[in-house]
């Protein structure tokens, strides 16, 4: 295949600039880019290139596929890096008529290298460009997984929306009780520290992004009212002293435990 000509609409963001330069890593120049400042229109660039990626507000994703979907050439190539993917590859398969991938970066724009980080591939229409673009990200070292779209969003809502959760209420149970910071990374365990670490991440995130990563999936409350239930029942065995019932749930998730072992062991 001779080397496409790429557009990246939202391409001076964080994340359109991180696959700007993966794109250039790749040898392939650098993209056509169009942005809320640009010259350059998202319909221009996308009626122009042969390869389009979306980096935009998943707020805005469907007005913006409706605009340049119809415009795109048949063989050209669409996809997007939005952290939802039913709606999202729904939208591209309706307005186009081009092949199309949904793309889910599970990293963000601050990594330093591309080498064993992870993106989730699910395939819309055709098969031509999804092989292309899976090589490309496998020859960075990024780790692919083709998956259907409303599966990913349901593992979505156990990968990003619960961690998210419970994230936030660890920060705002610390904010609360107004615990010296200080004294609790004194004394905290390795593993304690590194999601103090994670919570510390929060400040450098958008939270218009996570707030729309908790509403907008689909599969959140049934998520989030599953752990509820578990907390909830774990919360009562300790507060009622129930060393039998603590123990019994403990011995339990080690069953999950070692089913995981097994698996990072491969």
């Amino acid at each position: 295949m001779e080397s496409p000509v790429i557009g990246i609409i939202g391409g001076l963001g964080r994340m359109g600039r991180t696959f700007s330069r993966l794109f250039e890593e790749c040898g392939l120049g650098t993209p056509k880019v169009c942005d809320v400042d640009t010259e350059l229109s998202p319909v221009e660039l996308a009626r122009s290139c042969d390869v389009v990626v979306v980096s935009v507000p998943m707020e805005i994703f469907p007005g913006l596929v409706a605009e340049i979907g119809p415009v795109m050439k048949p063989e050209a190539f669409l996809t997007d890096l939005c952290s939802l993917k039913e709606a999202q590859v729904q939208a591209m398969l309706e307005y186009s008529r081009c092949e199309v991938v949904g793309t889910h970066p599970l990293f963000g724009p601050h990594e330093p290298s591309f080498q064993g980080l992870r993106a989730a591939l699910c395939p819309g229409r055709g098969n031509r460009w999804l092989s292309w673009w899976e090589g490309l990200l496998r020859s960075r070292g990024i780790k692919t997984w083709t998956i259907e779209a409303s599966k990913h969003d349901e593992t979505m809502a156990w990968v990003q929306a619960l961690n998210h959760f419970l994230l936030l209420s660890l920060g705002k149970a610390l904010e609360e009780d107004g615990i010296s910071l200080e004294q609790l990374l004194a004394l905290a365990t390795p593993s304690f520290e590194r999601q103090l670490r994670i919570v510390g991440r929060l400040a450098l995130q958008d939270p218009e992004l996570y707030a729309t990563i908790q509403m907008a999936n689909p599969y959140t409350h049934k998520v989030l009212s599953t752990f509820d239930s578990h907390q909830r029942a774990l919360l009562e065995a300790i507060t009622r002293g129930d060393r039998a019932r603590f123990v019994e749930i403990f011995k339990e998730v080690q069953g999950l435990g070692a089913r995981l072992n097994e698996i990072f062991g491969k």
